[in-house]
């Protein structure tokens, strides 16, 4: 009786916790079939409001290729996302960016001015960092409203170019014309004349700076952003 007892008490505090680490990776070794795949668990937090269940990143690679992925666990439950009615959304993007953010602050707050486009003064107004390419679609969208965005933001940009060789020099001669301009009307031109698609220049781009946008963009993306334009309020830089 008393080994039945114990037994049912393991049993039931087993089933009170979310699974181990170890258990998840089993899981996902057991599922995904990679040849020579590791996974680790990297980081593991509980979820605000949701008793027993944490939300855990993991990092699969096969020594060539990594990737995060980011799960729940429950009990021994595990779950791609959770919606929360109350909050709005998912859990899940909620909490990649909180991280993400925070990632974003401790590089943000040592960033180099020279790194920095900034329009719009108003201390009464936002201020959005929008993380941009000049040979982005998505971000020329962006730009072609610049104008509206700063009737209610100030904005301040920083270039993590995603495509070739050309979009990193159009990156470096923005930052080397805008350095020169006085006022935000003269910067929102340069912009806009390099973020036209058929734009010609003859300015000759080193590969010193090349390189420095190039190492510009490793360091955000490093951090965890995963695409362009990317746009986060300063003050949740700042924090």
């Amino acid at each position: 009786m008393k080994k039945h007892i114990l037994w049912l008490v393991a049993l039931l505090s087993s089933t009170l916790f979310a699974a181990t680490d170890a258990q998840i990776v089993e899981h996902f070794k057991s599922t995904i079939q990679v040849p020579n795949i590791t996974i680790e668990v990297v980081s593991r937090k509980s979820v605000d409001g949701i008793d027993g269940m944490d939300f855990v990143t993991l990092n699969l690679t096969d020594g060539t290729r990594s990737q995060k992925l980011s799960i729940f666990t429950k009990d021994d439950l595990i779950f791609p996302d959770v919606i929360s009615i109350k909050q709005g959304g998912s859990i899940k993007e909620m909490m990649e960016m909180a991280e993400l953010q925070k990632k974003l602050s401790a590089i943000y707050k040592k960033e180099e001015k020279k790194n920095v486009i900034s329009l719009g003064n108003d201390p009464k107004k936002d201020t959005l960092v929008v993380f941009t390419d000049p040979e982005c679609p998505y971000c020329r969208q962006e730009l072609a409203q610049i104008e509206q965005r700063l009737t209610t933001n100030n904005l301040k940009l920083i270039f993590t170019p995603v495509h070739e060789r050309s979009s990193l020099e159009k990156a470096a001669v923005i930052y080397t014309e805008t350095a020169k301009a006085k006022t935000d009307a003269e910067k929102i031109k340069i912009l806009k004349k390099y973020y036209d698609e058929n734009v010609k220049f003859d300015q000759k781009v080193s590969d010193a700076e090349v390189a420095h946008i190039d190492e510009l963009k490793n360091k955000y993306f490093g951090a965890g952003i995963k695409g362009v334009p990317f746009i986060v309020k300063e003050k949740e830089l700042l924090k």
